[in-house]
């Protein structure tokens, strides 16, 4: 693999991530790289049930960037084209193609990876990051005047602090009500998403209805009232994955944890109203499948990621709402990654802490609300019921799968635009355009004195614009 090349911090840190996965392992390999001193603590393992996750190419780009193409494309299958279909009959609704030459504009391709966790924890721990599994976190200690340390405290009674401590750990974070301060409300948002793997296509390959999505490089999308389900090939076509897309409305009882290690009967998920074929495929993939519910909070979008102290973080899901399954969900928590250890490779002195901090959700926080606005939205599309704007999206994607434009109209055209523009968002750019603009041109007045303890607030104003796209 090919380390990536980037500065390192003049003055290194021992840093804690609680939280091991995506953004936790990815985050553990930049500060790493970045020549800091990393330990993650991650309550589960390598062995937890996981589903395939889409890397759109503003994610297989940092990917590309990490262990190079070859590497990558041995581990991830490349999406082509989405075709559309109903959900109950699986008659063709239209075909979006990934153009080669849109996909070279944006620096990546749309992939889908199985192995990420593996990939992420091999950068990481070459990179030098000491990953601890089945090593559960039971409280969360913020610093002190006198001793600004944050620290951890582990179920089996060990007691690990460092100079700044990471939330990584995803949607029932530990780490955010320390941050926050007090607990956070949520409340269902109307929107379940089971998971399945089929590890092996044989059984695909021998049924003449899936024998082309085993073997095709296409991520079809079947839509129907209230419900969707999308799949794609996994582990270089060995083996398959689906997300189905359950709505309130669609009759079945919500539930689950926003977890992905919540197994429920397959035969349970309401499979019954599927096309035929789709449920011989449902069913491949087991008697059980990964239930995990999309809850909202209410106090996302203004909270900070930074607590008081200037030493505590948060980071993916822990920071920030994703949608399960969503095309998005682990491209934003790499980025996190990316952005956080691109400003803490530049780190010279204590006092610049609080003032990168502050920058990264800067950096961060717009976008993430963004694109996690898209994949809601995009769900929905995918759902429509019945109905006018139902029709008006089928026949503009059947005009299109005609006549081989682009799509021309409605929410569509608008919905896929949006995405693409989200494409061509590069980490790396954003957090070197915000050191050249801001960071270097108030490094002199922010300087404090080397020796003095990293403390003060974790949330300094900025009046910059927030990088969207």
């Amino acid at each position: 693999m090919n380390a990536e090349s980037s500065a390192r911090a003049d003055l290194a840190l021992d840093i804690l991530v609680v939280g091991g996965g995506i953004s936790g392992l990815a985050l553990a390999y930049t500060l790493s790289t970045a020549g800091h001193r990393v330990r993650v603590l991650e309550k589960s393992n390598l062995s937890a049930p996981s589903g395939g996750i889409r890397l759109p190419p503003n994610f297989s780009k940092i990917l590309k960037r990490w262990i190079g193409e070859e590497e990558l494309m041995k581990v991830a299958t490349r999406c082509v084209g989405t075709p559309f279909m109903h959900l109950n009959t699986g008659s063709s609704i239209g075909y979006l193609p990934w153009r080669a030459a849109v996909m070279a504009e944006t620096g990546g391709d749309f992939l889908v990876i199985h192995d990420l966790l593996r990939l992420l924890h091999r950068l990481a721990t070459d990179a030098g990051a000491i990953v601890e599994f089945n090593t559960p976190v039971s409280s969360i200690h913020p610093g002190t005047e006198s001793s600004p340390n944050p620290s951890v405290t582990l179920v089996d009674g060990r007691v690990l602090s460092a100079n700044v401590l990471v939330g990584a750990d995803g949607n029932s974070s530990q780490v955010r009500p320390v941050v926050l301060g007090y607990e956070e409300e949520t409340k269902p948002g109307g929107l379940t998403v089971y998971t399945g793997v089929i590890d092996s296509t044989e059984d695909m390959l021998q049924d003449s209805d899936l024998r082309q999505w085993a073997s095709g490089d296409n991520w079809p999308i079947w839509m129907g009232s209230h419900r969707s389900l999308c799949a794609h090939p996994i582990r270089a076509k060995k083996g398959y994955f689906f997300h189905i897309w359950s709505h309130t409305q669609d009759g079945l009882p919500q539930g689950g944890d926003e977890t992905w290690n919540d197994l429920v009967p397959t035969e349970s998920t309401g499979i019954s109203n599927l096309s035929p074929e789709l449920q011989r495929m449902v069913r491949m993939a087991g008697p059980t499948l990964i239930r995990t519910q999309h809850l909202l909070h209410a106090d996302r979008a203004e909270a900070d990621w930074v607590d008081s102290t200037g030493r505590i973080v948060l980071i993916g899901d822990a920071a920030h709402p994703s949608c399960p399954g969503g095309s998005h969900t682990g491209s934003m928590g790499v980025e996190d990654a990316v952005v956080l250890g691109a400003l803490l490779a530049r780190l010279r002195r204590p006092g610049q802490l609080p003032t990168f901090l502050s920058a990264y959700q800067e950096l961060r926080q717009a976008r993430a609300e963004f694109t996690h606005a898209a994949d809601l939205a995009n769900a929905r599309l995918m759902a429509l019921a019945p109905g006018p704007v139902q029709q008006a999206r089928d026949e503009s994607m059947a005009r299109h799968q005609d006549e081989g434009d682009e799509w021309d109209e409605g929410a569509t055209r608008d919905q896929f635009n949006e995405i693409a523009e989200i494409f061509v968002y590069d980490a790396y750019d954003a957090a070197e355009e915000w050191w050249v603009n801001w960071g270097r041109f108030s490094e002199v007045e922010r300087e404090r004195d080397f020796r003095a303890p990293i403390m003060g607030s974790g949330t300094g104003q900025f009046d910059m614009a927030r990088l969207v796209k």
